[in-house]
This record gives C-alpha cells, sequence and structure tokens, in this order.
C-alpha cells in the first residue's frame, strides 16, 4: 500500500540522501516541508528532487498552521533537522503534536547517532536534546523509531580532523584502540527509506552499522590502500579530554568546541556503543564496509 511520507530538512545533506532514497521507494509519495527562502543554493537543491516527483510544502517548525498543512493526508514523518533547542525539542514536537492530530502514524526523530540513549544526562547537550525531544513524542503515543547507525564513515575523510591526508598524520583521544561502529551516510539514507515505510517495526530503537572499528584500525586500511604512512598522535587521556571539554564549555566564543569533544569522550570510552544490530533486516540493503568505502572514496584525497 502506498504510504505518504513528510520529510522535513530536505535540503541538509543528509536530508537529500534520505529524500533521494525515499523517491526510489515504489509505495512512497514523498512530501517536503520546506521553508520559505530565495537561497538560490537551495532551489537548486531541490529541483531534482522535485523532478523526481517529491512534492513542496513551504513551512515552519515555529508555524504551527504550516504544520497542520504540511502533515494533512500524512502517514510517516521523517526529520532529518538539526538545531539548537528551539528545533530539536520545540520544532519536533510541534511537527509530532500537529501531525497526530492530522492522522499521522509514525515518526523518525532526528536521532543519527552513537546510542545516545546510553549517554550520562548532561554531558552531551545535544544528545539530552534529543532524548527530551524523543521522550516528548513517544508520550504522544505516535509509533516512534529511533534510527541510530553510529558515526557516519565520512568523518574520516579529508578535512575532517581525524586524518589529515596533506601531512599525514591520524589524530586521536586516548590509545586509539577502542571500536566504535561507522555506517554511510549514502547506506543509513537507504536503511531510513525503508524503516520509514515498514509498518510491521515496534517502537524504540533501529540499530545498524557498517562497520565496527577502531581509529588506528581505520589508519591501517588506508595505508594498506594508499601505499602511505600515518603518524599517530594521541591528545591524551579521557580525563584530559574532559578537562579539555570543561574548558571549551566555558570559551563562549565557540560553543561548538565543547560539543565536538563531548562526541569524542564517547568515541573514546565505548558507552554509547550500539547493541542488538539489525544489518541484514532488509536483504536488499547491504551496508557497505570501511575497506570498500574507504576505497570507493580515498583515491584522491590520499594520492
Amino acid at each position: 500500500m502506498t504510504q505518504k511520507i513528510l520529510l522535513a530538512g530536505a535540503t541538509g545533506m543528509f536530508g537529500s540522501h534520505i529524500a533521494r532514497e525515499l523517491l526510489r521507494q515504489p509505495d512512497a509519495r514523498v512530501r517536503l516541508l520546506v521553508r520559505a527562502s530565495d537561497d538560490s543554493a537551495k532551489r537548486a537543491a531541490l529541483k531534482p528532487l522535485l523532478d523526481g516527483g517529491a512534492e513542496v510544502v513551504e513551512g515552519d517548525l515555529a508555524n504551527r498552521a504550516s504544520l497542520d498543512r504540511a502533515t494533512h493526508g500524512v502517514d510517516v514523518i521523517v526529520s532529518a533537522v538539526q538545531g539548537g533547542p528551539e528545533v530539536i525539542i520545540d520544532g519536533q514536537v510541534a511537527l509530532a503534536e500537529v501531525g497526530k492530530r492530522n492522522g499521522v502514524r509514525r515518526i523518525l526523530p532526528s536521532d543519527f547517532a552513537l546510542d545516545l540513549f546510553k549517554a550520562t544526562p548532561g554531558e552531551h547537550p545535544l544528545f539530552d536534546l534529543r532524548r527530551k525531544a524523543d521522550e516528548a513524542i513517544a508520550a504522544l503515543g505516535l509509533e516512534h523509531i529511533h534510527v541510530l547507525q553510529g558515526a557516519f564513515m565520512e568523518m574520516f575523510g579529508p578535512g575532517m580532523g581525524t586524518f589529515d591526508f596533506d601531512a599525514g598524520v591520524v589524530s586521536f583521544w586516548g590509545d586509539g584502540t577502542q571500536p566504535i561502529e561507522v555506517t554511510s551516510v549514502a547506506d543509513t539514507a537507504r536503511m531510513v527509506a525503508h524503516i520509514a515505510l515498514d509498518r510491521q517495526l515496534a517502537n524504540g530503537k533501529f540499530a545498524f552499522a557498517g562497520d565496527r572499528l577502531s581509529i588506528l584500525d581505520a589508519a591501517q586500511v588506508l595505508e594498506h590502500q594508499t601505499g602511505r604512512r600515518f603518524e599517530r598522535r594521541s591528545y591524551g587521556t579521557e580525563a584530559q579530554l574532559r578537562a579539555a571539554k570543561a574548558q571549551a564549555e566555558r570559551d563562549t566564543a565557540n560553543p561548538f568546541q565543547a560539543i565536538m569533544l563531548a562526541y569524542q569522550i564517547y568515541m573514546l570510552n565505548g558507552q554509547t556503543h550500539l547493541s542488538d544490530l539489525k544489518n541484514d533486516h532488509y536483504p536488499d540493503v547491504k551496508l557497505e564496509r570501511f575497506a570498500a568505502f574507504a576505497k570507493r572514496t580515498r583515491p584522491r584525497a590520499a594520492a
């Protein structure tokens, strides 16, 4: 049976991947909730989605009248929004409330991370926001699926701070041996499209991962594929990382630095690792391992 999916956040990098995957599903009709904008880049990003059959409804998470228009006739909401509490909590909960009133059956909140439900409250601001929003959404009685794929494989790419391909250096906190779950953006979007349409899923977490490896494992893969050596550099211990995070929290000029260090804490200590992986739940989705991902994406960067 055909289902109508409302996607919020379609103009973002990850959201646009989700939109394309939803449009490939024969049993999905796709509606995009998009803020009115004169931004030519956003219009250009939307054009292929519109050409592919998507419908656009202009609106804003802060405008309930627009959310009412957007959710009429919708079966499932997929949220790929990013932002502060006004977006992640207020906006998503408003979208869920209005959607439930209009007969929406299910929502996939914008989680997409390691297991944020295992994080220590107060330690990771963005995990705290998502958890608070998820609790409020669950209280509404909507079906709710929390998609957890670990970190994106793309974080190992050039310019992301872990691997400096120009200098031949890999940097990390701790000793670099803690495995973490990683999945490519493209594979995550494919899984999201299937999860959104799967009527048989129960409420709760849906975790999967393309691979599970440490920073040093990733370095070995890249060295094998490129023939070059990466110097290993540790920033320090977990205690030193926590001290750096505390210092960053006092630096109001760059609040995002503390958030990035909070991610590093959980990458270092494994507290938010994924469990009960459902990698094989959809046989037609074959998740890419890191070695294959690196071979496909690294040659020019590592040349």
